[in-house]
């Protein structure tokens, strides 16, 4: 769907873009990331059948269900993923989308909420190996707790999650005083948000702490989990954003001006991931659609999925009265502590 709308669209006709068809990625690369003994075992589920030792290994669960082809997916996943980070390391382009990619919830000897190769994790070892400096921003509404616990001690690597708070939403924590421990203590910042955030407070929370952190560390490079899971139309999450949020994000993402790994994580509306996909991948090419708002009446009322040329801009909302008030009492408190106990440690007074 997020193709045939960039192809509807020319926007992959531009002469700095191109397609690459990845490769599976090999067990000894996952290995940069990944236990072995995990690898093998997921290696034995790509036939679909299940073995009583997969569960030490979180395989067979009812959320990491075993099916047919599943290791070979996974690495075709990771694979694009990897690929991306190479072009960027070889100076071939300065910004990569893998719309597959983003696995962020699998810890690295096993696998959790449908992620099994973490090939954010992957990619960020590998930077590591190359001397590079990360900065990772993963806003999808899940937080990224297969990234945090994997790096959670390492100086190297900032990581920001911007995600709905785990008292409300899986996997349940994320929560601010997460801050890092020993060297790592200040380079694990998470911004838990309450349900029924809406752009506004969303913009606002971001650029209190992701432009000052991000300035601060001056990373070589940036990999991003940029989940479309927290518009209010997704059906697992309790966010109140429009693509419209999601994209300033995007936005300021961009514009770091640091070589760029956009990786897609969660989204669970398609029609609302296709259109914010492909608009994403517009906004990092610094392209705005010329139809962007071309039939807005017609998709208020009929939907517009169901409509040839309707927007693929949401329409904005905005939570009011006593929600408002709360969300911006909580938010506000988050930005508070971070502020007094991540901020000093990267010199930002």
């Amino acid at each position: 769907m997020v193709y045939d709308l960039l192809m509807k669209y020319r926007w992959l006709s531009e002469s700095w873009m191109r397609v690459e068809q990845p490769a599976l990625l090999t067990p000894e690369t996952m290995a940069l990331f990944h236990d072995a003994e995990y690898i093998a075992h997921l290696q034995k589920a790509n036939d679909g059948v299940f073995e009583p030792k997969m569960i030490e290994f979180n395989l067979g669960t009812a959320e990491n269900p075993i099916i047919n082809g599943l290791f070979d997916y996974a690495a075709l996943s990771a694979g694009a993923s990897y690929r991306g980070m190479e072009l960027l390391l070889n100076g071939e382009v300065e910004t990569v989308f893998s719309p597959s990619g983003g696995m962020h919830h699998a810890a690295r000897r096993h696998a959790d909420g449908f992620c099994y190769i973490n090939d954010c994790g992957i990619v960020i070892e590998r930077l590591m190996a190359e001397g590079k400096r990360v900065v990772y921003i993963d806003i999808d509404a899940h937080h990224g707790n297969g990234i945090q616990d994997a790096f959670y001690r390492e100086p190297r690597v900032l990581k920001i999650s911007i995600h709905e708070s785990g008292e409300t939403l899986y996997p349940w924590g994320g929560y601010d005083k997460e801050i890092g421990g020993g060297k790592g203590r200040g380079y694990n910042v998470n911004v838990p948000l309450p349900p029924e955030t809406d752009d506004v407070l969303y913009i606002k929370t971001f650029d209190a702490i992701v432009p000052p952190l991000v300035r601060a560390f001056d990373p070589d490079i940036v990999v991003s989990v940029i989940g479309i899971d927290t518009v209010a139309a997704d059906p697992l999450t309790h966010l109140s954003l429009t693509n419209n949020g999601f994209l300033d994000a995007v936005t300021r993402i961009r514009d770091f001006g640091k070589p760029l790994l956009a990786l897609g994580g969660g989204g669970y509306n398609m029609d609302s991931l296709a259109r914010s996909w492909a608009l994403a991948w517009a906004v990092l090419n610094h392209i705005e659609p010329q139809d962007d708002y071309a039939g807005a009446v017609a998709g208020i009322f009929l939907g517009q999925q169901e409509l040839e040329g309707a927007n693929l801009r949401d329409m904005r909302q905005f939570t009011s009265g006593p929600k408002k008030t709360e969300n911006e009492d909580k938010v506000g408190r988050v930005i508070e502590f971070l502020r007094e106990n991540i901020f000093p440690v990267h010199g930002i007074a």
